[in-house]
């Protein structure tokens, strides 16, 4: 079980974090598990190729070289390692300024770089591909969570205008560049690779 550890270089990224986001999922209410595929949707449908990431990468990772996706990989993971040093710095900076950053905000800051780690895993697939069936089992547990969407996306929002009532500056409401419906659609993708095995086409 523990035979992954003992994997180097790209593998071994690849396998730490699709059990890191298996072993959350499997532990996650409804409501989290909607709020991570909001967050990792509003991710797919804000991401072009404009950013380096082909359109339909996300879709269909296996199409792609193993030189390819550990590239794209490589990525997405520089994505969220920019932002857990920007949570970091953050988190450091505030105190001096007396204002401790509220747990809400500190929750979303893990939430949002969660839903960048869902497509590492499922880029990640095609890298490792004896991983696959755990990122099948993660299509899982973010596909059972669909009642919950909505209320997801209310949460979303709240904690947005929370969080421009902390801070004092202006987001521009950035949850709002995908249109509702769109996103609500959205939350129906599932990546080619697992759809006929998930039963969600």
């Amino acid at each position: 079980m523990l035979g992954w550890l003992a994997k180097k270089g790209e593998n071994a990224r690849v396998y730490m974090c699709v059990k890191e986001v298996l072993w959350d999922l499997e532990r996650a209410d409804g409501l989290r598990r909607a709020t991570l595929l909001m967050l990792a949707q509003w991710f797919r449908l804000t991401m072009t190729e404009d950013g380096g990431l082909p359109n339909n990468l996300l879709d269909r990772p296996l199409d792609y070289t193993r030189a390819d996706l550990i590239q794209f990989y490589g990525m997405l993971e520089t994505i969220r390692n920019n932002a857990v040093r920007q949570n970091e710095h953050l988190q450091k900076t505030m105190p001096t300024l007396g204002i401790k950053m509220p747990d809400f905000a500190i929750q979303h800051v893990k939430d949002t770089n969660r839903g960048i780690e869902i497509w590492m895993c499922t880029v990640g697939c095609g890298i490792a591909p004896d991983v696959r069936d755990d990122v099948r089992k993660i299509w899982q547990h973010l596909g059972s969570s669909h009642e919950r969407i909505r209320d997801a996306i209310l949460r979303l929002k709240s904690i947005e205008v929370a969080t421009q009532e902390l801070t004092g500056e202006d987001t521009s409401m950035m949850f709002d560049a995908v249109p509702l419906g769109d996103w609500l659609i959205g939350a129906e993708f599932v990546p080619s690779a697992f759809k006929a095995d998930l039963r969600l086409s």
